[in-house]
């Protein structure tokens, strides 16, 4: 199983984190000799037994003095301790009974520790000066100081901080490459892809600067096929033209002039699928025009009804089957073009042997758009050069190219198709034939997919 760059990246920075805060933290455990409740202990019990020797050699005003001293300088107050005290214990902790016990070890076995005296809180010991007993109270940070959260919860929550930086920093990473990713797939589609930032860390700038001027030059380098294919298209109709007429007007037999005359017809309709080709490659967004709702039986009835004509005069037998709901938004002059160079690539090739060809042409509607498939019942493609087909005058093998044919009908609907954001697929059908699918999404899915690759890219 492959792992994506980001999740590598990811798993590096965090591994690396999370190492070292585990064995820092071993480290300091390690130094740490003393357990925290012992060190409180020990400063309670100092601070108990110097109070309490103050306390006993000062007399009279002096030990008042003391007393307001201790309370202003150090937050430690003394006061008696009477039978009728409320007494809060400390919260109900392991290290709160084990500091309860060293001090009763340190001060005497009747030594209390409680969290709260009378309602105010904080954190009170009990001395004893000869026969009166009296109340030690600090203040409740010098108990978080010692014994604050467990080591465990703090290493926690440097372990989750630690992992959401390094998501951070590998999403931060990862961005401008799947930005790049995202913008070759759309050269790859033959879409337009937006410029790339030229900007941030010197590498990237480089890299998105090249591939910047890389698809500007494939976009140059397309118009000006598409200008030379229209432009030859265009020129080799006028000479064609006058051959024609040179043809009718010649003093040949008729055979001869039927042949010759079929010869001019199929140069004619190479020329027509050459600027067919080079019109074929606009976007929809460059296409100018608002594409509305499409009646799909309507717009490819009419090309129904003409292939029922030809059949009659020996063309391949067609079969159609439509689904419910057959509405699409996009332009039907596309969807009409798609229709035709698909029957024709079936009807050119989808014959075995001498047998009658037969077309099948099935149409459904799917979530964002249509599904259209044209099959037939010829000898079929290998499987290692059914993707091969789809590329401008392709051809495979013999019994494919001796019919006729420009090589560029399934090129033009794969272009088609790729206008909509869609695609086409071949495969070779079970019992022998070929299967041509285009799945053709809605131009209005098409225009709200592309705001959230922008937003994707941008993130």
């Amino acid at each position: 199983m492959r792992i994506s760059l980001f999740w590598r990246t990811f798993l590096l920075i965090g591994g690396l984190i999370v190492f070292s805060l585990a064995a820092t933290l071993q480290l300091v455990r390690s130094f740490e000799r003393v357990p925290p409740e012992q060190r409180l202990a020990w400063e309670i019990a100092s601070v108990v037994n110097l109070t309490r020797s103050a306390l006993v050699s000062s007399q009279g005003e002096r030990r008042w003095q003391l007393l307001d001293e201790l309370a202003r300088e150090e937050q430690v107050r003394v006061s008696p301790l009477e039978p009728g005290d409320r007494v809060a214990p400390l919260p109900d902790r392991e290290d709160a009974a084990r500091l309860q016990q060293r001090l009763a070890g340190m001060l005497g076995a009747d030594t209390r520790v409680a969290g709260a005296v009378n309602g105010e809180p904080g954190l009170w010991v009990s001395f004893d000066i000869d026969d009166d007993r009296y109340w030690l109270a600090m203040g409740l940070e010098r108990w978080t100081r010692q014994l604050g959260p467990p080591w465990w919860l703090i290493a926690s929550l440097a372990i989750l901080v630690s992992v959401l930086g390094a998501m951070a920093i590998s999403r931060l990473v990862n961005r401008p490459l799947a930005a790049l990713a995202r913008a070759i797939a759309r050269v790859s589609s033959s879409e337009p892809a937006p410029p790339l930032p030229e900007h941030g860390p010197s590498e990237i700038a480089e890299l998105n600067r090249r591939f910047n001027r890389m698809a500007h030059e494939l976009a140059e380098l397309e118009s000006d096929r598409a200008l030379a294919l229209a432009g030859i298209s265009h020129d080799l109709r006028t000479p064609l033209t006058r051959l024609r007429m040179e043809i009718e007007l010649s003093p040949l037999d008729e055979i001869t002039r039927q042949a010759m005359a079929a010869d001019i017809e199929r140069i004619d309709g190479i020329v027509g699928k050459f600027v067919e080709y080079a019109r074929s490659g606009a976007t929809v967004e460059s296409g100018g025009t608002a594409h509305g709702e499409v009646d799909v039986l309507v717009t490819i009835e009419p090309l129904l009804a003409a292939w029922r004509d030809r059949t009659e005069a020996g063309a391949p037998e067609l079969r159609s089957e439509f689904g419910p709901g057959l509405r699409w938004r996009g332009d039907p002059l596309d969807l009409a073009r798609i229709v035709v160079n698909l029957l024709e690539n079936a009807a050119r090739h989808g014959r075995h042997e001498d047998a009658r060809a037969l077309v099948e042409l099935r149409v459904h509607r799917e979530a964002d758009g249509l599904l259209l498939e044209v099959a037939d019942r010829g000898p079929g493609v290998p499987e290692e050069q059914l993707a091969r087909l789809l590329r401008p005058f392709a051809r495979i093998g013999e019994e494919r190219s001796d019919r006729g044919g420009s090589g560029l009908g399934l090129a033009i609907v794969q272009r088609l198709a790729q206008r909509y954001g869609g695609h086409c697929a071949l495969a070779n059908r079970e019992g022998g034939g070929l299967v041509a699918a285009v799945r053709l999404p809605d131009s209005a899915a098409r225009a709200t997919a592309a705001p959230a690759a922008a937003a994707g890219s941008a993130r």
